[in-house]
């Protein structure tokens, strides 16, 4: 695989990002993924939320942000801006990372499902190395 894990420690402003997933394509598609440090005194929920809002994205749909549904294997809260541009933040109650995906433009993409394969398994969740076809419209 062309992919590999860049392993750091950065701190950016109070968030401190821990791991980058590197993967070639992802300068094609603008891609970023990341593992970021939760604070402690924050839930991983709320930090999720944070990071969402932090982008400065303005939604196109009035029912932006968006959420993952409750019982879900992998919570998420996105905003998908106006512009293309689009955050993904993927957390686990337990885990002391969450892992954000910032991109150009949404859609589905193999390098984007590395990178979502990628936050998955930092948050302990094992997905499908294949990611399933898009569905048909009837």
């Amino acid at each position: 695989m062309l992919a590999s894990l860049l392993m750091l420690t950065v701190a950016v402003g109070d968030r401190q990002v821990t791991a980058a997933f590197a993967d070639p394509a992802n300068n094609r598609e603008g891609l970023v993924a990341e593992q970021i440090r939760r604070p402690e005194t924050i839930s991983s929920e709320a930090f999720a939320d944070e990071l969402v809002e932090a982008e400065k994205l303005t939604s196109w749909s009035s029912q932006d942000p968006t959420t993952s549904a409750p019982g879900e294997r992998l919570a998420w809260r996105a905003r998908h801006g106006a512009s293309g541009r689009e955050v993904v933040v993927y957390f686990s109650p337990d885990k002391q990372t969450v892992c954000r995906i910032r991109r150009r433009r949404g859609g589905t993409s193999d390098p984007h499902y590395r990178a979502v394969r990628w936050c998955a398994a930092s948050l302990g969740i094992t997905l499908s190395a294949e990611r399933a076809p898009p569905a048909r419209a009837n």
